[in-house]
């Protein structure tokens, strides 16, 4: 049959048609051989003919390479780390443990120790671990105490234009009070860690110190006869001087107002007694200074001497003057 090609010619049209069938293979497939070709051989695919960054083979080309450059990091990285020796003790219980982490915390953390208000860490939580560091964590213990605590006065200060200056008095003594306070007392291997209170009694009531300063400028000099109130602010300080209470000032002021309404210069022409305290005579007051005709310190320090060694205090020389009718 003349129609019929020839058997070699047939031959040859199966294996052209075979080479356009490879040649259509899609490009995807043969970026896929690519990138992994590029992975094997560490370097970054490319091939002549594209210059289009997001092309498919080229973005699996590169992500392959950084994520060998990743892993050969992370590889280096974990190469670098280096173990601790430390000793955990939990509850009492010692044990050795090495340990890669860098904190105390990190450390028991891996070790499985779990933290509660049962327990307590010892050792900082954030602090570095070192060779040979001792990591102590203790059970808590709970127990409550009832203390006896003083509460100490406190003390203020007013100015008394009627005391001589320089003179304090104590108006108001200061009395320490008293309180008893109940705690919670958290410990840890025997040694307290905190404490809590819980209830405060006032056992006694705090008293503070009033304290009475003078401001009044007396002149100590013979050469000014000092003003009944003058003398009178003298013979305060000077009672306080003494240790006498506030209480004893006022039966002297009762006395001398009594005896010579506090003049320096008083005299009674019929007795001869002269100056506040109404020596009997005058010149008893000599036995302290010679100038004691004009002196209001010079008699009010004889007068206090005289109701000292008579009559222990002013009050027992008022009573005194009031049952006699002189002291």
């Amino acid at each position: 049959m003349d129609d019929d090609p020839p058997q070699g010619d047939s031959t040859v049209e199966t294996r052209r048609a075979r080479r356009e069938q490879r040649s259509r293979r899609s490009p995807l497939r043969l970026s896929a051989q690519v990138a992994v070709l590029a992975v094997l051989l560490g370097g970054t695919a490319a091939y002549a003919g594209s210059d289009d960054a997001t092309d498919p083979m080229v973005v699996a080309a590169d992500t392959a390479e950084l994520d060998l450059a990743e892993r050969s990091r992370s590889v280096a990285s974990r190469g670098d780390v280096r173990a601790t020796a430390v000793t955990l003790v939990v509850d009492g219980v010692e044990r050795a443990v090495t340990t890669t982490h860098p904190t105390v915390r990190a450390t028991l953390h891996a070790e499985g120790v779990t933290l509660d208000d049962a327990s307590v860490v010892l050792t900082d939580l954030d602090a570095l671990v070192t060779d040979g560091m001792r990591i102590e964590v203790a059970a808590v213990t709970e127990t409550t105490t009832t203390v006896t605590e003083k509460v100490e006065h406190g003390s203020s200060e007013v100015d008394d234009a009627n005391l001589v200056k320089g003179t304090r008095i104590v108006e108001t003594r200061g009395i320490d009070g008293e309180s008893t306070t109940t705690y919670l007392v958290r410990s840890a291997n025997g040694e307290e860690i905190e404490r809590t209170a819980l209830t405060s009694v006032v056992v006694s009531e705090v008293r503070d110190e009033v304290v009475r300063v003078g401001t009044m400028s007396v002149p100590d000099s013979t050469a000014k006869v000092l003003s009944p109130n003058q003398a009178r602010a003298l013979a305060k300080s000077l009672v306080a001087e003494r240790g006498w209470e506030a209480s004893e000032f006022t039966c002297l002021d009762k006395l001398w107002t009594r005896e010579s309404n506090w003049r320096v210069t008083a005299h009674n022409a019929s007795s001869g007694a002269y100056g506040i305290p109404q020596s009997l005579p005058g010149s008893k007051m000599g036995s302290v200074a010679s100038d004691w005709r004009t002196n209001a310190r010079t008699q009010i320090t004889w007068g206090l001497g005289y109701i000292k060694n008579r009559y222990g205090t002013p009050c027992g020389a008022l009573s005194h003057s009031y049952a006699r009718g002189w002291y």
